[in-house]
């Protein structure tokens, strides 16, 4: 039977890998309109934040949470990089869900490429635009207390 945590931390990573493969692919296929999003400050009230329509690639600078290059290319290997990286670990975590072990390491081995692939490809000032694969490590550490759950 699967603790209410591993159900947890297994649909916390469905989110993310979701949202994660998904951005990747939009990077891909949309990379010159990525290259050219830069960070837009707003000073809006509230009310009219709310009144405002939102765009994808906007709102996704906005936000701050990762700064993108401007290089178009750059930006590609990094949406492959990240790609992998979402898959690999939403693999994993579908099969810690379904209670089995071999899904921990196949996560460990998407950690590992979500941290490595970056730098490998781009460099290591890749390693800014990665930062969420290190909350993974975090995750890591929770999913191995777990594993006695899992066969």
């Amino acid at each position: 039977m699967r603790s209410q945590f591993l159900t947890l931390l297994c649909i916390l990573t469905f989110i993310s890998c979701g949202l994660g493969l998904f951005d990747s692919v939009v990077s891909f296929f949309r990379t010159d309109a990525v290259a050219e999003t830069s960070y837009v400050k707003r000073k809006l009230t509230p009310e009219e934040e709310r009144n405002k329509p939102k765009q994808y690639f906007e709102d996704r600078a906005a936000t701050g949470a990762q700064p993108m290059p401007g290089d178009p290319e750059e930006i590609r290997l990094l949406a492959i990089a990240q790609f992998f990286y979402s898959l690999l670990t939403l693999i994993g975590a579908i099969l810690m869900f379904r209670l089995r072990r071999i899904g921990f390491w196949i996560y460990l081995a998407g950690v590992t490429v979500g941290i490595v692939l970056p730098v490998a490809l781009a460099g290591f000032g890749a390693l800014n635009t990665s930062f969420g694969v290190f909350f993974s490590l975090i995750f890591a550490g929770l999913y191995w207390l777990n594993l006695k759950d899992m066969h």
